[in-house]
């Protein structure tokens, strides 16, 4: 028995190892809070969505930013959104209250990542409901403007407690992990973000840590340039939903 659960992590490993070299790059923040890799969005869609997120941002303080990428390469959008979180650390790091909403257009996967300051309000239960009732009617049109504007809207209204989201029940929130998959999780994303770093380590600790619901020590405050309206610093504890559409 021991032989085969040496010989599965030995297995398992490798290959993830080897899956870490084609990890999709997380683009720079550079004060962009809509960032549109996959080029779905109209020029007016980017102007009022970065609009409404300032507005957000100078009334609550609270920090929304949205990333769309063309494919995620075979990465799970919600490894993706952890590299995404570690990366932005949007939010304050007094009340790590920052969100970002993920969506691979290939995959058809979307995300609300949520800080751990805006689990109360922003519930995955939320979340999902956000996804499912607001954002994946229109993306199955292919109107991707008006979904990503009622996506941020209620992310917006959600946390202002006044989202209603009528329609069916949210799904159940996934199960915990097994002492086994954490344990596999923890090593392979250490593995990564090592080799990303350049063998430093920290940013894989980190990783490891959210995926538990906490932390191997604080994170570093660290500042947007280019014109953000407040330092980020934000923790993200894996709170949100990861939907498709």
């Amino acid at each position: 028995m021991r032989l085969l659960l040496k010989t599965y992590f030995t297995v398992l490993l490798l290959i993830l190892s080897e899956f870490a070299f084609a990890q999709i790059a997380v683009p720079p923040h550079e004060g962009r809070w809509v960032h549109d890799e996959a080029h779905v969005l109209s020029p007016s869609a980017v102007a009022q969505l970065e609009q409404i997120l300032k507005a957000e941002r100078d009334s609550t303080s609270n920090q929304i930013a949205i990333l769309i990428v063309p494919t995620l390469e075979g990465e799970d959008i919600d490894g993706f959104g952890i590299r995404v979180a570690e990366a932005w650390k949007a939010g304050s790091k007094e009340n790590d209250n920052g969100v970002i909403f993920i969506i691979a257009i290939q995959e058809r996967k979307m995300r609300i990542e949520v800080g751990q300051g805006l689990e109360g309000v922003l519930t995955d239960a939320l979340s999902s409901r956000i996804n499912r009732n607001e954002v994946a009617p229109q993306f199955r049109q292919g109107n991707y403007d008006a979904g990503v504007t009622a996506g941020t809207v209620a992310i917006i209204q959600a946390i202002k407690g006044t989202y209603k989201g009528d329609g069916p029940p949210a799904r159940r929130k996934r199960g915990g992990r097994s002492p086994l998959t954490t344990i596999i999780i923890i090593i392979i994303i250490i593995i990564i973000m090592s080799r990303r770093k350049g063998g430093g380590g920290a940013g894989g600790y980190w990783a490891a840590g959210s995926l538990l619901g906490g932390g191997f020590g604080g994170g570093s405050s660290s500042s947007w340039g280019g014109g953000s309206d407040y330092g980020g610093g934000g923790s993200f504890g894996g709170g949100g939903s990861s939907d498709s559409w």
